[in-house]
């Protein structure tokens, strides 16, 4: 008996000692990344987006490589990596010549490779986004002032799920508190490299524009006019169904509009990082002869340490045919914020 005890031990004890060797043996970080000044580190691809590479070593941590700094790299890992023309291709990250990326039988330019992703990522490592809060005070006027704003995206193999809100508050001692809020939730679904579909709903109030409440429902049809690691230019066209109510008025009338738009954005990720984007939407009314709302916005940040930014905003919201007797036509600020960003 005691034989056999000590057998069944010894296999418990050596199969334990396996899996741990095994569990190291995967633990261990074997990809590597040759640079321009030709050092090659060993580590694990995390990620490449917007033109830089998440890379996470034994002895330095996580670091972010500048792309267009790498000459090669490989990986046993399996990945989904995107090109400028929106193409898609799997597989582990073969070593081929300098400036290049060998997927099966696919050899891809490093220049034209635009996003790398795991594909057995977790969902929070396929997010990204932002947090903003701004706030200022003058005593002058007992004049406060809060913006806040936040923006959360999460991108799948076929699809794209983006979260955005951002509010305004001021309150002053000499006139009525004024608030601003814009919400949207945005569905795309990507068809071949270049189109996309979806819908937008969102939800509006500027109390500047007698506006109490905007509901919006959009479906819309997008197509990618530009893409490389430091720019992302797109247009989108679309129907609109709108509900609006105004303060002055207890009518909530529903209006059917067209959506045409642009979306331009532009990075910078040699430290200091710079990002800048710029939309521009118009929505002509298919309901109200004449009437075209336009919606513009603007959006620098400039980092001020590892993921923090000093971010300012510019908007201006135009309608020529408001639908609230005496509202004002134009509304339009800017706001200074601090930011987060992931």
């Amino acid at each position: 008996m005691s034989a056999f005890v000590s057998r069944t031990f010894a296999r418990l004890l050596l199969g334990g000692l396996s899996l741990l060797v095994g569990a190291a043996a995967e633990a261990q970080k074997t990809d590597s990344v040759w640079i321009r000044n030709g050092d090659r580190i060993t580590g694990e691809v995390k990620a490449l987006s917007r033109a830089l590479l998440k890379y996470s070593t034994d002895d330095l941590g996580t670091i972010y490589i500048e792309w267009d700094h790498v000459e090669r790299i490989s990986s046993q890992a399996t990945f989904e990596v995107q090109v400028r023309s929106g193409i898609k291709h799997y597989g582990p990250l073969g070593l081929g010549p300098k400036g290049t990326l060998v997927l099966g039988l696919d050899t891809l330019l490093l220049a034209d490779v635009v996003r790398i992703t795991p594909i057995k990522e977790t969902v929070l490592a396929r997010m990204d986004g932002y947090l903003d809060l701004g706030f200022s005070y003058q005593k002058a006027h007992k004049t406060l002032q809060l913006t806040t704003g936040a923006k959360v995206v999460y991108r799948g193999p076929v699809s794209e799920t983006a979260v955005e809100a951002s509010t305004f508050r001021e309150d002053r001692d000499d006139t009525p508190e004024t608030t601003r809020l814009t919400t949207d939730l945005t569905q795309r679904f990507l068809i071949g490299n270049l189109w996309s579909t979806g819908f937008v709903v969102g939800y509006e109030q500027n109390e500047e524009l007698d506006l109490a409440g905007r509901v919006r429902v959009s479906a819309f049809g997008a197509r990618t006019l530009s893409r490389n690691n430091h720019v992302d230019f797109s247009a989108i066209a679309g129907p609109v169904v709108t509900r609006e109510n105004y303060v002055s008025t207890d009518s909530t009338p529903t209006s059917f509009e067209g959506l045409l738009g642009i979306v331009f954005r532009a990075f910078r990720y040699d430290s200091p990082k710079l990002d800048a984007s710029v939309s521009s939407q118009l929505y002509p009314s298919f309901t109200i002869q004449g009437r075209v709302r336009w919606q513009n916005d603007l959006r620098v940040s400039y980092e001020l340490v590892k993921d923090f930014m000093i971010t300012t905003t510019l908007f201006d919201s135009f309608d020529n045919k408001p639908q609230s007797l005496g509202a004002p036509k134009n509304d339009f600020g800017t706001t200074l914020a601090i930011s987060w960003t992931f």
